[in-house]
C-alpha cells in the first residue's frame, strides 16, 4: 500500500504556525512583487477568492472580510517543508518527495498494521511537530492513493484520513465518489 500525504493549503498554512491568532481567519498569500493570489485558505475560498486572481482585484474583498494578506516567503515554506518531510520520514523508509507539499509513503511491509490508524497518526504527529495540518491517503496504487487523499479532504468526519482497501468493490466505491472534473 501507499499513502500520500498532501499538506492542506499548504503557504497560507505556513503563514498561520506563525500566527495562530489567525486560525479562523481568511488568507491570501500573494506572488512575487505581490502581484496574485497564489494560496489560499479555507476561509478565503469559501469567499469565492479565485486562485491566480490579481491581488488589486480583490482589495474591496480584503477590507470587507478582513482577509490577512501575506507576501511570498520561499524560505519558509521551504523550511516548513523540511520538517514535515523529516517528520513523514518517521513513518517509512521509503519516502517519495512529489512536491514542496506532498510526499508519498511505502507502505509495504506494514501489512500487519491498522492502516486508518496508521493514517490518523501521521496526522497527529505531523500536527503535532510542525503545526501543519495535513490530508492522508492510503491506497494500492499512487492514483488511488490521491483519490483516497482527495476524499480525506472532503469528508470532514475522516478527520484528514482515508484509506481505499485493495478490493474492486472499495475501489469502485471510491472513484464514483471523484467527479471526472477533479480528474488532475
Amino acid at each position: 500500500m501507499i499513502a500520500l500525504v498532501d499538506c492542506n493549503n499548504f503557504y497560507a498554512s505556513c503563514e498561520r504556525v506563525f500566527r495562530p491568532d489567525l486560525a479562523t481567519v481568511p488568507i491570501v498569500v500573494l506572488s512575487n512583487n505581490d502581484g496574485c493570489v497564489i494560496a489560499r485558505s479555507a476561509e478565503a475560498k469559501e469567499l469565492g477568492i479565485p486562485m491566480g486572481e490579481p491581488a488589486y482585484k480583490i482589495e474591496d474583498m480584503v477590507k470587507r472580510h478582513g482577509v490577512a494578506v501575506f507576501s511570498s516567503n520561499y524560505t519558509l515554506y521551504g523550511d516548513m517543508s523540511k520538517r514535515v518531510m523529516n517528520t513523514l520520514s518517521l513513518f517509512t523508509p521509503e519516502l517519495e518527495v512529489y512536491s514542496i507539499d506532498e510526499a508519498f509513503l511505502d507502505l509495504n511491509g506494514l501489512e500487519n498494521i491498522h492502516l486508518p490508524s496508521y493514517a490518523h497518526q501521521i496526522v497527529q504527529t505531523v500536527g503535532k511537530n510542525t503545526g501543519m495540518p495535513i490530508s492522508v491517503g492510503i491506497g494500492p496504487t499512487k492514483t488511488l492513493a490521491k483519490v483516497a487523499n482527495r476524499l480525506a479532504k472532503r469528508t470532514p468526519y475522516t478527520k484528514g484520513a482515508w484509506v481505499i482497501p485493495n478490493n474492486t468493490e472499495e475501489i469502485n466505491n471510491a472513484l464514483q465518489q471523484i467527479s471526472i472534473t477533479d480528474i488532475w
